[in-house]
């Protein structure tokens, strides 16, 4: 009976369909080609087979599919259907949209830390849910308004928020690489019929092309203007969410004292640096680039003036036919005014036409770089047309009090002269600048000394806030000088016929018989003055050119030493870094002190040379000339062909081109300008889409295979979707969200390799990931599986790895030791089965790009356990 009944199971157990396995696939930093990722994958399972274990590619092939906005969950108020004629009402702003107010209300701080996200918003007295605690809100209340769901978790609060500003098109679509394979899996001793076969499709969420900055400029400007200005709105940001989080704690909801000097002080600092002293230097190369111009066409000033007074009228009456005259009269009459046009030009003065034509030439240039620049900072273009008005007042009023003088006698000298003047203007206003920021920026120094007591979230933000205002402050000052330093011989060459004498600097010297020696003496003494401000960032980057070394030769393949070196010596340099960025910041404001001094008192006459141990200053003149200049010349060049020829280094020396693209990827993952381009929502659109596709197929199981930032955007999609999921449940609110989630519960396994959670994101932001690094068990801390919503998370890096390492070790300070004992530097020795939800495996020494190159046999096994 027994072996009647037995006979069937091997027949019904053949019969059953096999299994089905979805692995999505998502890359890191740097610029993958779409599908790279996906094919890297299969091709490290196919070829990583063993005895036990095989994989068969099939076939690949990909599919499109659409992409709807994911909305925010902000604006879900009710589950209850409207009455008809009725409309949901939505705060709404003060200030009218795109409004100048508005503009200089975001430029001063994020709208995150706005009631209801929206500037000049009043806080709601409608009765909310609670995310997290308390019993569930009867169906048809509230979904959680901002502030609930920021005490609840700021973390998915700002997910929210970015999706909530989010102003994307509605209709987008996305073309997925998909790879079919087979998984068979045999025993010792078993019969081809009886191996085990699972249906193993790849799909790949690619991002890169959502995050990477677009626009007609050429992509080093936006690059490099992005990083430059960012990172110290990265630290204004962090500093605000700590002053907030300070508030809440306190009984009146108000940040202390110390916390809200400190976060004004950073806000000020930040908006003076990035509006107003960004503006000065920015006039400083428009002027330049207007003497350049007026120099090089005094000789052709009648033959210039002849083509302008024909090519512009010419071209004003064409783009008003093409765009308004529709009926032959008008064009008729076009071109009569036209012709006009062309005949009064002939009357003026040549130098009065060809002075203004330049200058207007580069004003709706300018203009147009302001309009980029205004869509990632809202209020800098309406300062910089300020600025651009002026300087354009300045030069026009020198160049008329000229001809007045003159008798009515001028030419494009006079121009290059008034050109000159308003480059002293700028200049000064530089100096007024630095002398200003003296005080503010010891107190702010003194306030973060105070404010970083508090505990270590505190500590963190505050340390963010320098290091982001500290690199981008002295990152503007060395390519300003460096881009005045490409230009030195242009300008001069435009100056070097033209006689001048200084109104405010170098007076003493009376009047220079060629401009080009005012501009070389004035670009030695700025120089001379700021080689203190290089010194500072030189010394920044040469601790992490020290720390980041033998990594570096690690990615390479060229590893010094053992793995236990490498990781012993990178965990030193960043456990100091916070100590270095401290005594930089204090180093910093001695300088921007000497530094204001010795430009006012230069202005008043006294130079370096003339006070006590002036010999020290006079010396930087020579250093300056002979070191700076080539040095500061070099980085930009470097930082220009990083960016500009990005693209292949990613491809063949992905290690050369990483820092950028690093800086880049987490600046964008918190960028919520422009609103039509925001790329966190952007990309949780696509990979929500990609969910709900793969849901749809009925998959067993979903394995996410994730590198780098890609660790970051799967994390915090899978919080996001599992937390909003269950509010909006409580609220009694259905959409896409509450329905997927569902449908993904208890089927996801994660694998994370050069994960940043916990290196990068929870040690600069701490308060949006504070669920990184908590105590979750005694003597434990870092992520649960259960925090993200998956049933397994395997975390693999390198000890050599500068953008992620472990996620679980022992509790705060602690950072590198588990149980007590330095085993987080030790390679994880042959592969054993998991003992619990989460697993960290160090698969020795080397970087952050080589964890799915073939011959990875680590990363090879532990995707092929969770596949199982």
């Amino acid at each position: 009976m027994s072996e009647t009944t037995s006979e069937p199971q091997p027949d019904a157990q053949r019969q059953r369909p096999p299994e089905r396995v979805a692995v999505i696939a998502i890359h890191g930093v740097a610029d993958q080609k779409s599908g790279d990722t996906a094919r890297a994958i299969a091709s490290l399972m196919v070829n990583a087979g063993s005895a036990q274990v095989r994989y068969s590619q099939g076939d690949c092939d990909s599919f499109i599919m659409a992409v709807p906005p994911l909305k925010a969950m902000a604006g879900n108020r009710s589950a209850k259907p409207l009455p008809r004629g009725s409309v949901r009402k939505v705060q709404p702003s003060s200030q009218a949209p795109d409004s100048l107010g508005k503009a200089f209300e975001q430029s001063t701080r994020s709208d995150f830390q706005r009631e209801e996200w929206v500037v000049g918003s009043s806080a709601p007295s409608a009765p909310v849910v609670v995310p997290g605690g308390g019993a569930p809100a009867p169906a048809g209340t509230r979904a959680p308004t901002p502030r609930n769901m920021i005490e609840a978790d700021a973390g998915i609060a700002f997910s929210d928020y970015l999706l909530s500003k989010w102003k994307g098109a509605d209709n987008d679509t996305y073309e997925a690489t998909r790879i079919r394979m087979t998984r068979t899996a045999s025993g010792a001793g078993t019969a081809p019929q009886q191996h085990r076969q699972q249906q193993v499709d790849v799909h790949e969420m690619y991002w890169a092309d959502l995050s990477r900055l677009s626009g007609a400029l050429p992509r080093i400007v936006t690059e490099l203007f992005t990083v430059v200005f960012r990172l110290s709105l990265l630290g204004r940001d962090a500093v605000d969410r700590a002053s907030a989080d300070a508030g809440r704690r306190q009984p009146d909801r108000q940040p202390p004292r110390r916390w809200h000097w400190l976060t004004n002080l950073q806000r000020g600092l930040d908006w003076a640096f990035s509006n107003l002293l960004a503006n000065l230097f920015s006039q400083l190369l428009l002027i330049g680039l207007l003497v350049v111009a007026w120099g090089v066409a005094e000789p052709h000033t009648a033959v210039l003036r002849t083509v302008l007074a024909v090519a512009v009228p010419t071209l004003a009456a064409w783009w008003y036919c093409y765009r308004h005259a529709a009926r032959p009269s008008s064009r008729l009459a076009a071109a009569v005014f036209a012709a006009l046009a062309a005949v009064l030009l002939h009357a003026v003065p040549a130098h009065w036409v060809v002075g203004l034509g330049c200058l207007a030439l580069l004003a709706l240039l300018f203009d147009y770089v302001l309009r980029v620049a205004a869509a990632r900072f809202p209020a800098m273009r309406a300062v910089g047309l300020v600025f651009l008005a002026v300087t354009a007042l300045a030069l026009l009023g020198h160049v008329v009090a000229e001809v007045l003088a003159s008798g009515g006698r001028a030419d494009l000298h006079s121009w290059v002269r008034g050109g000159l003047r308003a480059f002293e203007y700028m200049l000064f206003g530089i100096v007024v600048w630095w002398a200003a920021a003296v005080v503010p920026f010891l107190l702010w120094f003194v306030f973060g000394q105070m404010a970083a007591r508090d505990g270590a979230a505190a500590h963190g933000s505050v340390a963010t806030g320098r290091l982001g205002l500290m690199v981008s402050m002295a990152s503007f000052v060395a390519l300003s000088m460096a881009i005045w330093a490409l230009l030195t011989t242009l300008v001069e060459f435009g100056a070097a016929d033209t006689s001048y004498c200084p109104l405010i600097f170098d007076v003493g010297t009376g009047c220079f018989p060629k401009g080009s020696t005012f501009l070389h003496l004035r670009y030695l003494r700025s120089t001379e003055t700021f080689v203190l401000a290089a010194g500072l960032t030189l010394a920044l980057l040469l601790y992490m050119i020290v720390v980041l070394v033998p990594s570096v030769l690690a990615e390479i393949r060229n590893g010094l030493g053992t793995a236990q070196n490498l990781g012993r010596w990178l965990s030193g340099g960043y456990r100091r870094l916070e100590a270095v960025v401290t005594g930089l910041a204090a180093m910093s404001v001695i300088v921007a002190a000497v530094v204001g001094v010795i430009l006012l008192l230069a202005r008043c006459g006294i130079l370096p040379k003339d006070l006590v141990g002036g010999e020290i200053f006079e010396w930087f003149g020579p250093v300056s000339e002979l070191v700076l200049k080539p040095l500061v010349l070099s980085a930009a060049t470097a930082a220009a062909a990083l960016s500009a020829f990005g693209g292949v280094l990613s491809r063949y020396v992905p290690w050369l081109r990483l820092p950028l693209d690093v800086v880049l990827d987490v600046d964008n993952h918190f960028r919520e300008f422009p609103r039509h381009a925001i790329p966190r929502a952007r990309i949780f659109s696509r990979y929500v889409a990609l969910l709900e596709h793969i849901a749809a197929q009925k998959y067993d199981r979903i394995v996410i295979v994730a590198h780098s930032q890609g660790t970051v955007i799967s994390a915090e999609l899978l919080r996001y979707l599992q937390h909003r999921a269950q509010w909006q449940a409580d609220a009694g609110i259905d959409d896409r969200v509450t329905r997927l989630w569902p449908q993904l519960q208890g089927r996801i396994h994660l694998l994370t390799a050069g994960c940043p959670l916990r290196q990068l994101y929870a040690q600069r932001f701490p308060l949006l990931y504070a669920w990184v690094g908590r105590t979750t068990a005694p003597g434990s801390s870092g992520p649960l599986a259960s925090d993200v919503g998956v049933n397994r998370w395997v975390n693999l890096y390198t000890t050599g790895d500068y953008v992620g390492r472990w996620l679980w070790c022992d509790p705060p300070p602690a950072i590198d030791t588990v149980g007590g004992h330095a085993t987080l530097w030790n390679p994880a020795p042959a592969f054993a089965p998991m003992t619990g939800p989460e697993r960290d495996v160090c698969v020795g020494i080397g970087a952050h790009t080589h964890y799915f190159e073939q011959g990875g046999t680590y990363a090879a096994r532990w995707i092929d356990a969770l596949v199982n």
